[in-house]
């Protein structure tokens, strides 16, 4: 198990929650996620933005808009799918937008 903090999670495209944990099985699934209230053991803050989708491939197309983005990674791809946690590091927190296309870059918190 492995747990990680961020400054934003989104679970939906309606909204998101400020500063959470995610915690993630062996497998890279996402097993739970929960507020950060304090400071807990082998917990990583990634900082940034963690999307859960339940797609196991997920990349940024050139010009996209965050809006865009994250309505496309929240589709549904059948039910009772496992869901996978993702980091988006280049992220403007307080426009909640992506950075410049040269630093948009999305990867797994569970590979790695």
């Amino acid at each position: 198990m492995r747990r990680f903090a961020c400054h934003y999670l989104y679970v939906s495209a309606d909204g998101c929650y400020s500063k959470y944990v995610v915690e993630l099985e062996d497998s890279g699934r996402v097993r739970a996620y929960f507020p950060l209230k304090e400071e807990l053991s082998a917990t990583q803050w990634i900082g940034g933005v963690i999307i859960i989708s339940p797609m196991y491939g997920l990349e940024i197309c050139s010009g996209e808009k965050f809006a865009d983005f994250l309505h496309r990674a929240m589709l549904e791809t059948g039910c009772e799918q496992p869901v996978y946690a993702w980091h988006i590091a280049d992220f403007d927190l307080p426009g909640k937008e992506l950075q410049r296309e040269a630093d948009w870059y999305v990867y797994t918190i569970c590979l790695g």
